[in-house]
């Protein structure tokens, strides 16, 4: 057993990464906590989006997709951003995010439209 220096929780080792530069051979931060760090860092270093900035974001949005209004449950928002500019546009869920990645990130508009008049 091993308590986790972010979570405080008792656990067992294997719910530790291992490490061999940890005297116990395992990380200090159980894998539920080391997946949630590698999400924010990667976040920020991607998107130069902190951690208050992204919740500053969903809170602007309610909580919920910029497309299609759904909740977004804890962990599963997405940043949405411009692959030319790199400007963040938004959070959404991973359908939304998907569908406009499939319809080449909004660089030809007529695809949209396209699409549009197809599904009418």
């Amino acid at each position: 057993m091993k308590v986790c220096r972010t979570c405080g929780d008792n656990l067992p080792a294997r719910e530790y990464h291992k490490s061999a530069s940890s005297p116990d051979g395992r990380r200090g931060d159980c894998k539920s906590c080391r997946a949630e760090i590698g999400r924010w860092e990667k976040i920020e270093a991607r998107y130069s989006l902190s951690r208050d900035e992204f919740y500053a974001l969903l809170d602007d949005q309610g909580g919920r997709c910029a497309v299609c209004l759904t909740t977004l449950p804890k962990g599963t928002a997405v940043v949405d951003h411009c692959h030319d500019s790199g400007m963040v546009r938004g959070l959404l869920c991973g359908s939304c995010n998907l569908g406009i990645g499939h319809l080449q990130d909004g660089r030809d508009p007529s695809l949209f439209d396209r699409a549009k008049r197809y599904l009418s």
